[in-house]
């Protein structure tokens, strides 16, 4: 039987992400189709027992979760080094955080460009940190995985990948139900009755400062913003003081639960995911599944994943934020919000985990 290590750091990292979802959600849909050709374990940085736990439990089919005798900082120093690597028969990285070396198979996902076309919206050093990650990539990897077309084409420019490049997206995850009590959740959040919502780690790339600028020109109209804090110093009241936007009209929720996200979304007259660049997008696909209408920027990740099901807004420029208003404004019209709805159930309906790990267990195919 042929042992496949899984890398599952960002599963039990402090602020998971979009990456740590997609992570979890594909992992678990491929370990229910191992048919026993294949085993899979899961490998993860020192963290807490409690932490080890809840991923055995996130994910109960995996064969065993191997533990790190060194924390995720050093690990991560020492393999962009190229030392203190496991040796490994085969490896599946769904991150950059990778053990990338001449032995072993490796395959290897880049989530996507945002390092090489827009560093200045990261740390200096986690942007020169992906840079060299995937420069190893470029090295060692048998095949590099992505979540979109897009992101093929914008790694393309930067690394020589060849024909390494397989495309594997997302889709919504099966634990979004909206809640049978989700009136009293969104009350016991202090919800208002008309909110527009933003998901996502805050950064400097996901464009909530425009879209509060352009809030601010709307009335009756709030923002609920979901999501953990990230990196680049973004806090929602600094900029609530920024744009002057009324304080009382910006709900920042931070990171929720699958059935307090699917109350909150439920609900809302729309997801807005106005990011400078993205390299899938998993909020707008989950927002769909339950019939939310999204506005997004013309990122072409985000494109490609709305397909023609979401209204597309150029944020960039002065008129950006005009635009993004006058997007916002147009979901008063209830027969728009029907048609979004229904031909974002369609869209998000042709995405599923289990079709994602169908082709990652190809790939594992290819490396026999």
């Amino acid at each position: 039987m042929k042992t496949t290590t899984v890398i599952l750091d960002q599963v039990v990292a402090p602020v998971p992400g979009g990456i740590g979802r997609y992570a979890l959600n594909l992992v678990r849909a491929l370990t229910a189709r191992v048919d026993g050709i294949r085993s899979l374990v899961g490998f993860v940085p020192r963290v807490s027992h409690d932490a080890v736990s809840q991923l055995e439990g996130f994910i109960p089919l995996l064969e065993r979760v191997n533990v790190s005798p060194f924390p995720r900082a050093v690990l991560a120093r020492a393999w962009e080094c190229g030392v203190a690597i496991p040796k490994h028969e085969v490896t599946y990285s769904p991150s950059l955080f990778a053990p990338l070396a001449e032995y072993g198979q490796h395959i290897v996902t880049i989530h996507d460009a945002v390092p090489w076309t827009h560093p200045e919206t990261l740390t200096s050093r986690g942007a020169r940190w992906h840079r060299a990650m995937g420069e190893r990539a470029r090295r060692f990897a048998d095949i590099v995985v992505v979540p979109t077309d897009a992101v093929a084409s914008r790694l393309s420019t930067f690394l020589s990948l060849g024909d390494r490049i397989r495309v594997i997206g997302g889709a919504p995850t099966s634990d979004l139900i909206v809640p049978v009590d989700s009136e009293n959740r969104r009350f016991a959040l202090g919800l208002p009755d008309v909110y527009i919502t933003f998901v996502g780690t805050l950064e400097p790339r996901k464009g909530l400062e425009q879209l509060l600028v352009a809030l601010a020109t709307i009335e009756g109209l709030s923002l609920v913003v979901i999501g953990p804090q990230g990196w680049g110093g973004v806090s929602v009241d600094d900029l609530v003081t920024r744009t002057g936007i009324a304080p009382h009209r910006v709900h920042a929720l931070g990171r929720l639960g699958d059935s307090d996200l699917a109350a909150v979304l439920s609900a809302s007259r729309g997801l807005v995911v106005p990011s400078i660049e993205e390299g899938f997008g998993l909020p707008v696909l989950e927002a769909m599944s339950l019939g939310v209408p999204v506005v997004h920027s013309t990122a072409e990740a985000l494109r490609e994943v709305a397909g023609q099901s979401a209204i597309a807004v150029d944020v960039h420029g002065k008129n950006g934020t005009i635009k993004l208003a006058e997007a916002l404004t147009g979901l008063n019209d209830e027969t728009l919000r029907r048609d979004l709805a229904s031909r974002g159930r369609a869209r998000a309906a042709q995405f599923s985990w289990d079709a994602s790990a169908a082709r990652l267990e190809s790939v594992f195919e290819e490396l026999n």
